[in-house]
């Protein structure tokens, strides 16, 4: 038999078809990991990894999702992680895939990362207002207005109009109005499963779903002027204007409901690690209730005086210690089995809601400053004032140590004056930034619109004519009580 003899440019050619056509690609890369929130004009990274099934080295390349692709990275063992950085220049939400190639063969491009572009620390990322639909000239005021956030990191804010409005960072996502324009004076509590609660002026809480739609209206016979608290059963817990504690399913049942005898005050109520709830009064009265029948736990109230308390009680487990402030600026740890009084320290006139550190200190505003206490006796550690003096909203802290406040420059109920100012403070008490705001008003009877912080480092606020969403740098401080209502929830709940 006679062999036919092929050139040996044909059998190379040949070889490599073969080899070609049988080459494999590495895995495809999962998904990239890196923050979901990006500042524009500064370079941030992401990171990737994958393998070769051959256990070939790779290489990796990005595409950024702004028209961009990063070169192709140098090859590397399968396995090793690898990050790469971008700097976008544009403002907005953006996916970020990746692909990695071996010697011969590229493979697909990985599940996106979704992030959204913002503006540097300290600026405005987006801000919203709300007209009165029958009166389009009047606006809503957020000076008293707190956000709230969903699960999936939605933002809930109450105009005094009678609106609840929705907002993802991509825009507006629904608007529920009341016909009557009754007012929402408080920030609403959403569960984890995303229901909504939130109280009304026309003697009525309002259960929701997380579209927006009514799931149950309860009447509670008074106006809900107060942020509600979540136990852990799913049981909202609420306050009248006039004297009632009560309790709400999310169904709409009300299990109980109690009158107190000094009033139930605008002061939210807030849950402790054993489920007891803590309500403060019109009077300075502070009760620590059963959440099973709404009975009292103490031999009787704690005392702060006759001014009322109308901003909300932090609790640190740790030191099993409420903390909590009257009209005046009298702020009081208790002891939350017992009721009976730790230290005592005088915050100054239209006090905030108290929060805590990680390392346990205590925070508050009042006369116009903000004050940092060493929790084990009270003692100022340090004071910070801010340039124009007013009115300061209960604080947050965040992961870094930083801490955000609104402050309300020298006014009074219902007196405009100059722009405000939501300030960052550093962990030593020096000014880190200030961001200007809207003109809005103080109402002594009303805590101050409370900064709220997401796991990106978002801080919402409302103030003026406007709900403002500002860029921060980390997400809230993983201690007892970071900020208002305990953690951007509102739950009000201590873990």
């Amino acid at each position: 038999m006679r062999f036919r003899r092929f050139p040996p440019a044909l059998l190379i050619a040949l070889a490599a078809l073969l080899v070609g056509a049988c080459a494999k690609s590495p895995l495809v890369p999962g998904q990239p990991k890196g923050p979901s929130q990006w500042l524009r004009n500064v370079a941030m990274a992401c990171t990737t990894f994958t393998t070769d099934p051959s256990g070939a080295q790779v290489a990796y390349q990005f595409d950024w999702g702004d028209g961009t692709k990063s070169e192709w990275s140098q090859f590397m063992d399968g396995g090793v992680a690898f990050a790469d950085t971008h700097t976008y220049t544009e403002l907005g939400p953006v996916d970020i895939m990746v692909r990695a190639k071996n010697s011969k063969k590229a493979s697909g491009w990985s599940e996106p990362l979704s992030i959204n572009v913002t503006p540097g620390e300290g600026n405005i990322a987006w801000s919203i207002g709300f007209t009165d639909p029958e009166d389009p000239e009047d606006s809503s005021d957020f000076s008293i207005n707190s956000f709230a956030l969903g699960p999936d990191n939605t933002a809930y804010v109450a105009c005094d109009y009678g609106a609840l409005i929705a907002r993802k960072q991509s825009g507006t996502a629904w608007k529920f109005i009341l016909p009557g324009l009754d007012e929402f004076r408080a920030a609403p509590v959403v569960a984890d499963d995303g229901t909504i609660f939130i109280g009304c002026s026309n003697d009525t809480i309002y259960i929701l779903n997380s579209d927006g739609t009514v799931r149950a209206r309860v009447s509670v016979g008074g106006a809900v002027y107060a942020t509600g608290a979540l136990g852990t059963d799913g049981t909202a817990y609420f306050q009248t204007e006039d004297s009632m504690v009560l309790a709400v399913r999310p169904d709409g049942s009300q299990p109980w409901s109690v009158p107190f005898q000094s009033g139930g005050g605008n002061s939210a109520p807030v849950v402790g690690p054993g489920g007891t709830i803590y309500v403060g009064t019109q009077e300075g009265s502070v009760w620590a209730i059963n959440p099973e029948d709404g009975s009292a736990k103490w031999p009787g109230p704690y005392n702060l005086g006759s001014e009322p308390i109308v901003a909300p009680p932090a609790i640190d487990p740790s030191r099993n210690a409420l903390y909590v402030a009257n009209g005046l600026g009298l702020l009081q740890s208790i002891d939350l089995t017992s009721g009976t009084g730790n230290w005592s320290y005088n915050a100054g006139d239209d006090a905030s809601g108290p929060v805590v550190g990680t390392d346990g200190s205590v925070y508050i505003g009042g006369g116009g400053k903000l004050s940092k206490l060493n929790p084990d006796n009270g003692a100022v550690i340090w004071i910070f004032t801010p340039p124009l003096a007013g009115v300061v909203s209960t604080p947050a802290v965040t992961a870094d140590g930083y801490l955000y406040m609104l402050a309300v420059a020298g006014k009074k109920k219902l007196a405009l004056q100059a722009t405000d100012s939501l300030y960052a403070v550093n962990a030593d008490g020096t000014e880190r930034w200030a961001c200007g705001l809207g003109e809005g008003y103080s109402d002594p009877d009303y805590p101050l619109s409370a900064p709220k912080v997401d796991a990106s480092g978002l801080i919402y606020v409302g103030d003026g004519f406007r709900a403002w969403c500002v860029v921060g740098i980390s997400g809230p401080a993983t201690s007892a009580w970071p900020m208002f209502q305990h953690d951007a929830a509102n739950s009000g709940r201590a873990r």
